[in-house]
Order: structure tokens, then sequence, then C-alpha cells
């Protein structure tokens, strides 16, 4: 995708520029005043003792004695200005008054003042009167303002009275140059070059001159910049061909040798603000150097930063001094100079901003948005982008949404379609729920997005945009809960790009979130052996690595990452599951019920399981508490059960080992084992064991009577919406009855969006005991079939952070040997809270039905579930 930024330091330098004189030889012909060339003049008075205006009265004496002064600089132009305009306000001559206001205008040109020479141009009837010299300074007047019509009729004077003479035909170039009449112009500099062959040095110094003030207006920088070498290699000192040709680099993107040139240049050759500027635009461009570099340089660690980090150390000098330059210019009220200065600073913000963001120093770009804000400013619109990212990366999207979609509007066609600007919208929009305006977005940019260039060398020539947006449409299929219809549009993409490495990545992810670790893991394995180097694919794999429970692994990868390339989003990601993996974790279940009394009357129950951080990439140890008590008829019964244990991962095996001990029954000592096996991406396989377990009837603990219990499922998994359970379980009473129980089950996701999703499951179990003269509940045959509801709406969401509402319900029969069957049903309402890898919280509460010996029974229930990583 195109950056999100414009080209870093592209801004214009200064205005358009005013072309020296062209008359090299003596301007002043009557007065015998040597004028310097009005471009490579300095703007500002350079007098020596100053001298006021007289009121004495005007002869040719005085006149020649202040051009005199003017001349060895013992009077400033603007004082001979004032001077003038006294004598202008006396009786004199026409030729006289003429050759004053010719004066007058030729020094108001010298001491910068361009409006009031144009002022004195149009008095006393026009320009006719006017000498040839004193019309030369008119035309540049005029050009400065700009006054088109006065430049023509300066032109049209000069032409009339030099008719084959070639400088006036110089400056109608330039005239028609400045009034877009290019092919005019161009036709009239072809004629005086094919008259100049073999002329002198001023005549094709001026041609070379014009003509690159003719493609400067083109808006053909290279060709300018060849005309103004050129004009230098035969007049070395051309100061005006200089100062050009180092803009000219800036704008054709070689604005560090611009820099370079400016520094060798003489001092007085460039003011300080415009060598600060161009050092603005070199460290514009060097930045965009170092970001190619880091992402050229992957596996360097971070070497790959040192590039950059030199870049970032050349901003803070430079707006400091931009900041003084700013301070010196209000205390000499000098408000003009002030206020550039200040829009060069700002400018150097900006930049930096973007490179703080391209470092990863996301904290210091919100900081810096947040200080110019604070200081009134409005910042560009790529230096909104560039604080939308830095929000969106510190999961504040919310914030993140009004800037990016500032920054649009704002840019407007300077933005290309699509952007990065655009893409960190459509993740905004989805990272807050705004799933309606995230699909319009994306609409926009794949109508905006053709699949063939609709300009191009030669027809049917494929964009290359228009797959990533195609990519974008998929991935945001993916991350909105729908990967069925995301592994449809990347097989389609794979299919057109076999070799791209984003698509076949996002088939990855979708192995993943399909529940099938092992496909994941080989997709990813096939596209590094293609691109070893993409961090976006390493972080993936990292990743499926976990997912896998290949825990070493994925930690290793990860900490490469970390240290390679921390910028990346998809590394973040990554750095964020492997600490959540690998953090000591606290869970606990809570609940309560009431009602019926077949189980029990009331009671309630704790269940906490402290874990220990990762050790080895292998192991935890745990500590696990249950705490229970519940109401009976006979009375009340409490059980507390503490247990030590230590459970152990690695890839497909999973097993678990508890010691524990109970306050009462026959096994208040005993062992809990549990073992887990996935033996495909389809298949897994679990079995457990207690010798005092927690499911033992309340009324058999009031009796002292305690329960053995093993249990074993098989699940097939086809894909995360749909799966099929079988499960058998045994349970040996310390009385020496037994119950064994079978029971199969089927789930389907039937509804799936990112905001609304539904669930269904259609379970059936079949049990039995061998003794019923017992003080607890023990049918000696039980059968239940029962379908469920899952429905959940996602109230809330920002970034990693979603609250839902959760609604089950259920509804089936329940059949019990010498009772016959009644109907079952249950009804629970839930909140529930992800917050990241940080909290996972959930709360409700519910009332179910269920027969037991012919009679239903109605019980409610409160409960609270919480699994909190302690990192």
């Amino acid at each position: 995708m195109p950056t999100r930024s414009p080209p870093t330091g592209a801004r214009s330098l200064r205005a358009y520029p005013t072309l020296r004189q062209l008359i090299a030889a003596a301007l002043v012909a009557q007065a015998g005043l040597a004028i310097p060339l009005a471009g490579n003049a300095q703007s500002a008075d350079t007098a020596g003792a100053p001298r006021a205006a007289t009121a004495s009265p005007y002869d040719a004496t005085r006149h020649d004695a202040l051009v005199g002064a003017v001349r060895d600089g013992s009077t400033s132009p603007s004082q001979a200005v004032d001077q003038l305009n006294a004598w202008a306000a006396q009786p004199l001559a026409p030729a006289v008054r003429q050759r004053v206001r010719a004066d007058t205008i030729v020094f108001a040109m010298r001491a910068g003042d361009a409006a009031s020479a144009v002022r004195y141009a149009r008095a006393d009837g026009g320009i006719a009167g006017l000498p040839d010299y004193a019309l030369e300074f008119v035309f540049q007047a005029a050009r400065s303002i700009p006054d088109h019509a006065l430049q023509g009729e300066a032109v049209a004077q000069l032409r009339s009275r030099q008719p084959e003479a070639w400088r006036p035909r110089v400056l109608e170039a330039l005239w028609l140059t400045d009034t877009g009449e290019f092919d005019r112009a161009e036709t009239v500099l072809n004629v005086l070059a094919a008259r100049s062959a073999g002329s002198d040095l001023e005549q094709r110094v001026a041609l070379l001159e014009a003509r690159g003030a003719l493609n400067e207006a083109r808006e053909r920088p290279l060709e300018a910049l060849g005309n103004y070498t050129d004009l230098n290699a035969i007049d070395p000192g051309h100061r005006y061909a200089r100062r050009e040709g180092t803009f000219l680099l800036g704008q054709v993107d070689a604005p560090t040798a611009a820099w370079k040139e400016a520094q060798a240049a003489s001092p007085d050759m460039f003011t300080p603000l415009e060598r600060a500027s161009m050092q603005q635009q070199a460290l514009g461009r060097s930045l965009r150097w170092a970001i190619a570099e880091r992402d050229q340089a992957v596996g360097h660690g971070p070497a790959r930063f040192v590039r950059m980090d030199e870049v970032l150390a050349g901003f803070e000098p430079a707006i400091q001094e931009a900041n003084t330059a700013e301070a010196q210019a209000r205390a000499a009220a000098d408000e003009e100079s002030a206020r550039a200065w200040r829009d060069l600073s700002l400018q150097l913000r900006y930049d930096r901003m973007l490179a703080w963001l391209e470092r990863g120093r996301f904290p210091a770009v919100i900081a810096e948005y947040e200080a110019l804000r604070a200081d009134g400013v409005n910042p560009p619109y790529y230096a909104l982008s560039a604080a939308a990212g830095a929000y969106q990366q510190q999961r504040r999207s919310d914030l993140a949404v009004p800037l990016y979609e500032a920054a649009l509007r704002d840019g407007g066609s300077a933005i290309p379609t699509p952007s990065d600007t655009h893409v960190g919208l459509v993740y905004a929009y989805l990272d807050t729920a705004q799933f309606e305006q995230a699909d319009a977005l994306l609409t926009q940019l794949e109508t905006a997005t053709p699949p063939l260039l609709r300009r191009s060398p030669e027809r049917g020539r494929a964009n290359p945009q228009y797959g990533a947006v195609r990519n974008l449409r998929a991935l945001e299929q993916l991350y909105t809960d729908r990967p069925a219809v995301a592994e449809r549009s990347f097989g389609i993409l794979s299919g057109l790009a076999p070799m791209h490495s984003g698509f076949r990545d996002g088939q990855a992810q979708t192995q993943r979130l399909r529940e099938h670790p092992d496909a994941a893991l080989a997709l990813y394995e096939e596209l590094l052996t293609d691109s070893p180097d993409d961090v976006s694919v390493r972080a993936g794999y990292a990743t499926a690595l976990m997912d896998a429970n290949q825990h070493r692994a994925g930690r290793e990868l990860t900490d490469a990452l970390e240290q390679e390339a921390p910028e990346s989003i998809a590394v973040r990601n990554a750095v964020r599951m492997r600490d959540g993996r690998q953090a000591a974790r606290l869970d606990i279940e809570a609940g309560a019920s009431w009602g019926g009394g077949a189980l029990s009357n009331r009671d309630w129950r704790t269940d906490t399981t402290l874990s220990s951080p990762l050790i080895d990439d292998q192991w935890r140890v745990f500590y696990h508490q249950i705490f229970a008590q519940a109401d009976v008829d006979q009375g009340s019964s409490r059980l507390a059960r503490s247990g030590l244990g230590l459970q152990w991962t690695e890839g497909r095996w999973g097993a678990s080992g508890e010691i524990h001990h109970a306050n009462q029954g026959p096994y208040r000592t005993g062992l809990a084992l549990g073992l887990n096996y996935r033996a495909s991406d389809a298949w897994r396989f679990a079995a457990e064991i207690d010798t005092n377990s927690p499911e033992t009837p309340w009324r058999a603990r009031r009796a002292d009577i305690g329960a053995h219990s093993a249990a074993a499922a098989a699940t097939y998994v086809v894909n995360e919406s749909r799966s099929f359970t079988g499960r058998v379980q045994r349970m040996d009473y310390s009385d020496g009855n037994q119950r064994d129980a079978v029971g199969l089950s089927w789930r389907e996701r039937l509804i799936t969006g990112p905001r609304f999703q539904l669930e269904s499951t259609l379970g059936a179990e079949v049990a039995g005991a061998d003794r019923q003269d017992v003080p607890y509940f023990s049918p000696s045959r039980e059968r239940a079939v029962e379908l469920g509801l899952r429905a959940q709406y996602l109230t809330w969401k920002r970034d990693d952070r979603r609250f839902y509402q959760v609604v089950q319900a259920g509804t089936g029969r329940y059949n019990q040997a010498g009772f016959g069957s009644g109907a079952l049903w249950s009804v629970r309402y839930q909140h529930q809270w992800d917050i990241g890898d940080a909290l996972q919280l959930s709360y409700g509460l519910g009332i179910s039905s269920h027969p037991y010996d012919g009679r239903s029974e109605r019980s409610r229930e409160v409960f609270l579930t919480i699994s909190v990583p302690l990192q």
C-alpha cells in the first residue's frame, strides 16, 4: 500500500522566483549609474551614513550627485527615493520630471519595494514617457507583484522602440511565460536561439535563464535544472542560476544534494531560512531512505535502526535552531520572518512525528500531537495520520478513528487510493465495532481500484493495488468472525497469485482460526521456504507454534522478532500472545444455586487455580483449591479440598497430576490425573481420573460416602463452527454403588458474524446406577435429550477489549426408569468481558427445571468466572 504520508519534506522553499534583470551592461545611460542586476541585489538597504531628504531646489548636478552617492553606498536606495519624491513635489520641466520618476522606479526596486515602483510607473500618464532603462525595471516590478497588464505594456514599449533588439524579445518570452502562453513563449525563444548562433555570452546567458523560467512554469524541473546547469557552465559566477539550480535539486528528489550545495555556497548565496528549509527537506529524504534500509535489513537486530536513529538525531538541533530564529525575529518585531521560522519548526516537528512512528516510539508521537493541539496548531493530514497510527498501536482506536477521518478529509486528492491511511481507518473501524463503516470504506476502495490499470504503457496491465484491496477485504472477513468466507477469498487470491506471501499468510491465519493448527503450521513452513525474511510471516508462524503448544519454538522466534522488528504490529501481537502464554495465571469459577431438593436445597462453590509461569516452556506448578457447601434435608455439608499439582504440555500432548487433600469423606487424600492428545486437526482425545470426585452428590457426602471418577472423551472437529463429542464416565462410590454414563453431542454454529452469533448444541446421554437403596439420587436408568441455543451479541468493542451479552436456552426430555419422562429446560443470561490478555470475566444468572423421581424441580443460579494473567 502507498505510504500514509506525502513525500516528507516536499514543502516549497520559496515563492515563484523573480527573474533577475537580463541586462548586464550599465542600465542608467543618462545618469551613468551602474546598477547591479535586480535578481542579485540585496533587498535591504546597504547605506552608509544616512541622509535625510532635503527641500533644496532641484538641479541636474544634485541629481547626478545623488546617483553617485547611491553607487558608492553613502546613501541607501530608500533614502534616494525620499529625495526624489521631494524634488518631484517641486515644479519641474517635463523631461526632468520623467528622469526623476524613472530613477525613483529604479531606486524603489533597488530598495525591494516593487509595489511602490509599480505605483510610480502608473503615475503621470503611465510609462510611455519613461526611458528604456526604466522600462526594464517597470517590467521587473510588475512581474514581482504580479501585474501582467503592466508587464505587457512595458514589453510593447520596448519592442516598439527597439524592434531589432533581442532584450525586449527575451522580456516578451518571460511575460508570455508568466501569463501561461507557454507555446508562444517557446516560439519566441526558439527564434532568438536561431538568431544567436555564435552570439556573445550575455545573450546566451539571457536565453538559458529565460528557458529555465519557462520550464519551471511548465513544471518540468529536470529540464529547468539542465538549463541552469548549462548556464553555470558558461557563467560560473551566475548567482541566480546557482540558486535556482540548488532549489530545483530539492524538487527533483535530491534534497540532500541541494542541502550540501547550500552548505558549500558562499554565506550570502542563501538566507539562513532557505538553508534551514533545505535541511528540512534533506532530513525528510534521509528518513525515507532509512525506512527502506530498515525494511531490507531483516535479521540484523538493532543494527536495522542505526541509520534511522542518526536521522532522528538531526531533527532536535534543527527544531531548536528554528525556534531560536523565530524568537529573535519576534524580538526584532519582524513578524513575517517569525511566521516563516515557525512554519519551518512545525514542519520539522511533523516530520519527526513520522520518524517516531516508523521507529515504534508511539507514546512520543502521541505526546507531540497533544502538545501541538494544546498550542492551537492544526497539523496537516499526514501528521494526523501518524498520530492516528500511534493511537492505534497503543490500542486506542477510538481516538484513531476521528484522526484518520480528518486526515482523509484534509488530504483530499493528495492521498492516493488506496493508502496506509485508508487501511488504518478500516482496521480502526473494525477495532471499534463500526463494521458498517469499515464495509462502506472497503467498498469505496474496491470501486476506486480496478483489476487493470486505466493508464499504462500497454493494455491489460494488472493493477498492483487491486490485489492489496482484495487481500484487505479477505482480512476484514477473517477479523469479523467469518472464517469460512475468508477461506474462500484467500483461496481465490492464492489461485491468482500462488507465490504472493500476503495471500498465503492469510490462508494460514484462516486455518488457525478454523481450529486447524497442523494445517496452519504446514502452510507457514511452506511459506517460509519462499519468504524466509518476511517479518509478518515469521510472526504468524510464531503464533501458530504457540497455538500448537510448541511453546519453546514459538517463544524463541518471538524473542528474535522482538529484537529485530519491534515496530511491526504482527510482532507486537505475537509478543502479547507469548507474554500471556508464559505468565502465571489465576482462574476462579464460582456459583450458587437454590431450589429443588433432589440434589440439594441450596449450594455454593468456588474453584480456584493459581498457576506458576511456564517453566522451561513446558511445565507449570499449580495450586488448586475447592470450597463448597450445601444445605440438604438432614443439614449441611461442606467441602474444602486443597491440591498441589504439576502440568506439562508439549506439542500434541498435555498432562497434569494433582495430589489433593479434603476436609472429610473416605477419600480425603487422593490423586487427580489428566491426559490430552491431539491426534490431528480433526481428532482430540482426553482422559481424567480423580480419586475424590468433586461431582460426588451432596447427599452422598452428607452420608460420608465418597466416589472415584474416571472419564474419557473423543472430539471430532470439522472446524470452528462444527464439532462432535463422545464421552463416557464411571463413578465408583465407597458404598459399592457404580454409575456409568455415555453421552454424545453435536455443536453447530448457525449464524456467524462480527456482531451476532448463534450456536446450537444437540446432546444425548444415557446413564444408570447399580443400586437404588442409597441416600442420594441414583436411578437405575436415565436418559436425556436436549437442544441448546447460545446467542451472543457484541455490545462494545475497543481493540482487544470486548463486552458481550449472552443468552443461553435449552429444552429437551428426561426419562427416568420407573417414573416416566418429563420436560427439562433452562435459561441463562450472561455478561462476558474480554479485556485483551489481561482479564476474562463473565457473570450471570439462570433458571432451570428438571424432573427427579417424576417431580419437576425448579432451581435458580448465579455464577462468576475470572481468568487473570499475573504479569
